[in-house]
């Protein structure tokens, strides 16, 4: 900054060296009135530039002013700063899985090699199910679409989830349902009318394929979460919590005081993040250069599409305190195709879905009582 100062200076000081040199020739030639001129619109049209910046002063001081009032950062650190800053929020961030360690999870990633099956774990596509079982329906009697199939047979085991058997996400098939909400009941969030979930401890590995071809696929809906059908490949993680989860700001803030004993005014982690650097060196940058790719400061991603684990929000928990519904059974991304503009998840605005289940209930294998939520941007 100090350096654009000076070069400034210098070029304005020869601007007027030239200027004065040009009247001295002019007076010197008998043309001073062109030269006076010149001069005339050459003070002008500085003037007007002095004027405008000084404007753009005072409304910039008065928009951080108000800033300032409502809470808000006034400035942020410029990109020579981001290091220093990241660095600090890496800090702030290993201090926080000190007290709230990260858990095991199974990530899901979509294999574009993988040809999925009826029994494969995949999006979309043609389910699996035992004719000899009701399939199911929603609440107009409409047999349902699989929006993800589970085989856990095929993923590494980890913390509570079964190592044998299927697990599937139905939502109805009814375009006004789907339209609406995917069939999850926002007023009811338990309940499974118009989605469900379903657990198979035994797979029958002699169900007729063919059979199962004419029930509802998820990606033939109008405004489906699911556009085809894709294998997945899952595998045994880690998840840290991170800023959406109801927990981090107050982990932050004790971190924040046992690592540097400042005491926060503001909610926002940003917000301390960018405060702690000098005033003088801030300029505006991109926030997500401001910590890094540290994943405690990210919300939900193509990366969270996870079963266990932390949740990611949109917006935030809606689950009430002392819910019982305290397992991230299944999250469900919106996750781009590779080739852009196209999309293989997508849900409402770019959005998520989340299914939690009690540990509880989980452990008996129970999946009759789970709490859908689904969320966008």
């Amino acid at each position: 900054m100090e350096k654009e100062k000076q070069v400034s200076l210098v070029r304005n000081i020869l601007w007027g060296v030239l200027l004065v040199a040009a009247l001295v020739l002019g007076l010197v030639r008998g043309r001073w009135t062109a030269f006076a001129v010149l001069a005339v619109l050459f003070v002008g049209s500085k003037g007007a530039v002095l004027i405008g910046l000084l404007r753009l002063r005072k409304a910039t001081n008065e928009l951080q002013e108000q800033l300032r009032q409502s809470g808000r950062p006034t400035c942020i650190p410029k990109p020579g700063e981001i290091e220093a800053m990241t660095s600090k929020a890496d800090a702030i961030a290993e201090e926080i899985n000190l007290q709230c360690p990260p858990r095991p999870c199974l990530k899901f990633v979509i294999d574009p090699e993988l040809k999925p099956s009826v029994y494969s774990s995949k999006l979309g596509g043609t389910p699996y199910w035992n004719s000899a079982e009701p399939y199911p329906t929603d609440a107009k009697g409409r047999p349902m679409a699989m929006v993800v199939q589970v085989n856990f047979g095929q993923c590494p085991h980890v913390g509570l989830l079964p190592q044998e058997g299927l697990l599937q996400l139905f939502i109805s098939s009814d375009p006004e349902v789907v339209e609406s909400g995917y069939g999850f009941d926002f007023d009811n969030p338990t309940s499974q009318a118009n989605c469900r979930v379903v657990y198979h401890e035994q797979v029958d590995r002699s169900v007729d394929e063919k059979e199962l071809r004419h029930y509802p696929r998820c990606e033939d809906l109008e405004y489906a979460p699911v556009l085809g059908e894709y294998g997945l490949r899952a595998e045994a993680a880690l998840s840290c919590i991170n800023h959406t989860c109801k927990d981090f700001d107050g982990l932050f803030a004790e971190a924040v005081k046992k690592l540097y004993g400042d005491e926060l005014d503001s909610p926002y982690y940003d917000d301390y993040l960018r405060r702690t650097m000098p005033e003088e060196q801030r300029m505006e940058v991109d926030d997500s250069l401001v910590v890094g790719d540290n994943p405690m400061y990210q919300g939900p991603s193509e990366e969270s599409f996870q079963m266990l684990g932390f949740p990611a929000f949109e917006q935030v928990d809606f689950r009430p305190e002392g819910s019982p519904y305290d397992t991230l059974l299944l999250q469900i991304p919106t996750i781009e195709a590779p080739e852009g503009g196209h999309w293989r998840t997508i849900w409402g605005d770019c959005g998520s879905a989340r299914l939690f289940v009690s540990s509880a209930d989980l452990r008996r294998r129970d999946f009759s009582k789970v709490y859908f939520d689904e969320q966008c941007y």
